[in-house]
């Protein structure tokens, strides 16, 4: 009878062993959460990037990195807080339109094995920490996602039409700040050479790299009289045209269109098989300065075809 419980206990015992090893030595990550979210995973993961928080404080320059990225699907990041470094890695998975899954494995390579051992035992701060801030995260990022909306409208294109246009680059989230810096100068120049308008605002971005959030940019204004524009060394004659593109309606502030983006792309994608060409213009059909609620504020989005 003892060798009988003896051959039963040595399986049990190896398996209590590998479990062992692979949770204290072989797993990668200290504690992991997973989240469902109502949006498209393109902003789940431009929302990611771009949250800077952690305990409700704004963190400082360099306390976040992002190590390593595929856009709207993974990224890893690194946090520098009392002084200590935790790494996060996120993966993204798109369940349909309008529902993405989040995973997201945490650690602290200097804090392994009390982290482990503290979870275990269910008395530990980082995993607490860690859960309730990725809360945070998935609330902050639900609301956000109530702040605008946009709807796929087919294909479009955009007649040729001659601009006054002020080059620059910034990240995506500095791209409300570079047109406010820009209006002023645009609108006295075609009031200063009656110029005349001859339809909305728009960008023009000739490059956008999602890793980075950097961007190249025009913002142009149409105007009814070109032949009237004289030599400025930051202003210049834009002609904007496009053959193709997938079109969308926005609604919302105009700081958050880029949330379409990555949509946009997808689609492009799925039903084209091909790349975009890179540009990306955004037409902007009400004046911000005018107030009013900002969800109802209107854009339309191109992103042109190679085809």
């Amino acid at each position: 009878m003892k060798r009988r419980k003896l051959y039963i206990s040595i399986p049990i015992l190896f398996l209590i062993f590998t479990a062992a090893l692979w949770y204290f030595f072989l797993k990668k990550w200290d504690y992991k959460v997973m989240f469902t979210a109502p949006v498209n995973s393109s902003v789940a993961y431009s929302f990611i990037q771009n949250h800077n928080e952690w305990d409700g404080k704004t963190l400082k320059a360099g306390q976040l990195i992002i190590k390593d990225e595929e856009p709207w699907k993974q990224l890893a990041s690194e946090l520098q807080l009392n002084d200590e470094k935790w790494d996060f890695n996120w993966f993204l998975k798109q369940k349909n339109d309008s529902v993405t899954k989040v995973v997201v494995q945490c650690s602290q390579p200097n804090r392994k094995m009390k982290n482990r051992f503290d979870i275990l035992l269910q008395r530990s701060i980082f995993s607490k920490s860690v859960k309730k801030n990725i809360k945070i995260i998935r609330d902050k990022m639900i609301e956000r996602s109530n702040e605008f909306s946009y709807t796929f409208k087919d294909y479009n294109s955009i007649n040729e039409i001659a601009c006054i246009a002020i080059s620059t680059q910034s990240t995506i989230r500095g791209k409300a700040d570079e047109m406010i810096r820009n209006v002023l100068d645009l609108n006295m120049f075609v009031k200063d050479n009656e110029l005349g308008l001859n339809g909305d605002p728009m960008l023009v971005i000739h490059h956008w790299d999602p890793s980075t959030n950097v961007i190249n940019f025009e913002f142009c204004f149409p105007v009814m009289h070109p032949e009237r524009i004289p030599d400025h060394p930051n202003i210049k004659l834009k002609k904007v045209v496009v053959s193709k593109a997938i079109y969308a309606e926005y609604f919302g502030n105009y700081c958050y269109s880029d949330y379409s983006w990555g949509a946009l792309y997808k689609k492009l994608k799925k039903e084209e098989g091909d790349e975009p060409t890179g540009r990306i213009i955004e037409v902007f059909y009400n004046d911000p300065h005018s107030g009013g609620d900002d969800k109802t504020w209107k854009a339309g989005i191109y992103m042109e075809l190679r085809k």
